[in-house]
């Protein structure tokens, strides 16, 4: 069905983080085997180890069946036959398991063509073409050859040449304003410029540079306080971007055309409402296809005119053009899972049905097509998951082995205790892969019991509960696609807004929302309609008896959390001028700011989530390394900070149980993949003599 736009945040749902024992048995075993498909990328090895499973476990038919899907799915990605197989073994012997049987059908019948048509074709050729590890791939090329991606250490822009292995770097100062985090980045049709966006001073600037980043022009300042622009993608001709602006009064969007190389913006068709998706230009030029709160039109260059291409309840996405442009393909949720589909087009308007090419393709915004007919698509199959670990107090060392928060689902995140140390809370997804829901936990820590509910909310992050245990405090987009920070009550789960904010998704700057320990008041960052200094963003407090709030010094306080006794804000913040990262101290009563302790960033690509302990005498932080993260605790009034555990893995979202005996965080090891899909358009079919 239809859902509203977003913000665009990822919790990524896997199996086990590295590092941690646990007992052997199956599922142990399945586990294992998910992190050698997902993390290490080892296909070879996870078949064996769920053939293991399959083998050494066959009691457990659920697992079993669970496992020879997974199979499936490995022995498709290396394009073996073998996965036929597999899933005709699932319909044969696992009848009585109802999802894996499920899934086998629909994977048997698009290897088969399925109904679209094209039984007994030859199988498209699927690909991995790059194991990009914790470099997060951005977009392609329109031939397919380069690749943009973020860098891992300072999170950079860089471009890889897919066939010669050879890297470019773009920017070269992601540390100083922040990291790129949009995924807004597009090569030009002749593959010697990128557009791309980037967040500096908390504006959205749209800037076009060649790839080596030399020459590099910033079209819009993103300093315009009545809305937020937005890349897009290049026309055909490379003289023009299309961007889409948010408008904050009335929160519509208007399509547009910006002119190279003055910049000029030109307004397209009419404000609009909802999700949009303004990114496909035909090969000629001609035709703007985009899609409009799930259905799909195009918009005619020469007339200027908009027709109706896909119109009906499912939720449809447009991936791209045919190569000779007599074709559109889209992913449509209309049988229930997410399909590819081909539309052919003449002259401007829709010629014949809708064509099913592959099922259970995924979600149409990890795919990007080639004007060569390929088409890419990227995975993060990392991994994410919370832990406990026990902690000696005197030193602040960690001990023992962690365990996990949740045994019975992998990928909680943002665990923390209750104020009193009696509640542990956490934030887990369920459901298919794609149509998950956000679920917040409750669990009680004398007895073990949990409760779970849903937020009525589009989206929402980062749980905080109050001091009295009756809500909690959420960052989130309402389902009127209205961002804000929300009260969440912890018995009924109702939602209420406690601020609006009054920025467009995606927003410059999060809320990172704490209240004060006596419930009294609410600090959040917000972004500010001008710029003093250079700086928008500044930590607000809000009376919540009285409403009345209180901005402090401008700052951007990217993570930030209030002590022990409400009297300090212990926050992260970026130096841009001595490229180094620095762990501050806020005094909320005096709006005075001191510094603790600062990190260059050739030592650190960030640091993160601060974390006081009980006594509000030490605040710890996280180094982000190029390779795993180590923890950190600094004298609150100052003095040299002494390092307390080294991490194999990313590790943030620290939190002290009130005892100061036991620390909570989330672990987290990335794994991109990009893959491409082959031969998966029909052929052209033969002139007429």
């Amino acid at each position: 069905m239809k859902r509203a736009s977003t913000l665009a945040i990822a919790l990524v749902l896997c199996a086990l983080s590295a590092g941690v024992v646990f007992s052997q048995s199956g599922h142990d075993l399945f586990q294992q085997a998910l992190v050698k498909e997902r993390a290490d990328g080892n296909l070879q090895e996870a078949i064996k180890l769920y053939q293991r499973v399959v083998s050494e476990f066959a009691q457990d038919r659920a697992l079993s069946a669970r496992a020879l899907v997974q199979i499936g799915q490995c022995y498709e990605k290396l394009g073996n036959a073998e996965s036929r197989k597999a899933y005709e073994r699932i319909v044969r012997e696992f009848s009585d398991q109802p999802e894996p049987t499920k899934v086998a059908r629909e994977r048997l019948s698009a290897l088969t063509g399925g109904a679209g048509g094209t039984a007994g074709r030859t199988e498209a050729a699927t690909r991995r073409v790059w194991l990009a590890g914790s470099e997060q791939p951005v977009s392609i090329s329109p031939d397919g050859r380069l690749v943009v991606f973020i860098a891992s250490d300072v999170r950079d822009l860089w471009i890889r040449d897919l066939q010669s292995g050879e890297r470019t770097r773009v920017t070269r100062e992601a540390s100083s304003v922040g990291p790129f985090t949009t995924g807004q980045a597009v090569i030009s049709p002749d593959g010697k410029r990128i557009a791309y966006e980037w967040f500096r001073g908390g504006d959205l600037e749209i800037r076009v540079s060649a790839l080596d980043g030399s020459s590099m022009q910033v079209l819009d300042r993103g300093q315009a306080p009545e809305r937020l622009i937005g890349l897009c993608a290049w026309m055909p001709d490379g003289r023009r971007l299309l961007t889409i602006s948010l408008y904050l009064k009335d929160r519509t969007r208007r399509r547009q055309m910006i002119s190279l190389p003055d910049g000029a913006i030109r307004d397209v068709g009419r404000p609009e409402t909802g999700d949009l998706d303004w990114a496909h230009p035909s090969p000629d030029g001609r035709y703007i296809a985009y899609d409009l709160r799930g259905d799909i039109f195009v918009y005619d260059t020469t007339t200027e005119q908009d027709s109706v291409l896909v119109q009906n309840p499912a939720a449809d996405k447009l991936v791209g053009w045919t190569p000779d442009g007599t074709g559109v393909v889209f992913v449509s949720d209309r049988t229930g899972t997410h399909d590819l589909y081909l539309l052919g087009i003449e002259q401007g308007r829709p010629k014949g049905d809708a064509q099913l090419l592959r099922r259970n393709i995924g979600a149409a915004g990890a795919l990007r097509a080639t004007r060569d007919g390929r088409l890419f698509r990227f995975d993060d199959s990392g991994t994410s998951d919370s832990y406990i670990v026990s902690v000696d107090q005197p030193t602040g060392k960690l001990s023992g082995t962690p365990s996990r928060v949740d045994p019975n689902y992998a990928g909680a995140v943002s665990p923390q205790w209750s104020s009193d140390g009696k509640l542990l809370y956490y934030q887990i997804s369920k459901g298919a892969p794609n149509s998950q829901s956000s679920v917040l936990v409750i669990r009680a820590e004398a007895t073990g019991e949990t409760r779970e509910f849903t937020p009525k909310l589009g989206v929402w992050i980062e749980p905080t509960l109050s001091p009295d245990g009756r809500r909690f405090a959420v960052s989130g987009i309402n389902e009127n696609n209205e961002p804000g920070v929300y009260a969440v009550d912890s018995a009924s789960g109702s939602v209420s807004q406690i601020v609006k904010i009054p920025t467009p998704a995606p927003s410059p700057v999060k809320p990172v929302p704490n209240w004060s320990p006596d419930g009294r008041a609410f600090f959040y960052n917000v972004r500010l309609p001008d710029v003093v200094d250079g700086k928008r963003i500044a930590t607000r407090r809000k009376n919540l008896a009285t409403g009345e709030e209180t901005d402090f010094p401008r700052g951007h306080h990217m993570e930030m959390r209030i002590s022990p006794d409400g009297t300090r804000l212990a926050y992260v913040q970026s130096d841009g001028a001595t490229k180094s990262w620095i762990l501050g101290i806020l005094d909320v009563q005096s709006g005075t700011e001191r510094e603790l302790w600062r990190v260059a960033i050739g030592e650190a690509s960030s640091i993160k989530t601060p974390a006081w302990a009980p006594d509000g005498k030490y605040v710890l932080v996280a180094r982000v390394l190029k390779q795993g993260s180590d923890l950190w605790r600094v004298p609150a009034e100052g003095g040299p900070a002494e390092r307390l555990h080294v991490f194999a893995d990313q590790t943030w979202g620290f939190a002290l149980h009130p005892s100061g005996t036991r620390m909570a965080f989330t672990q987290e090891r990335k794994n991109f993949e990009l893959w491409v899909l082959e031969n998966f358009l029909p052929a052209p079919k033969a002139a007429k003599k």
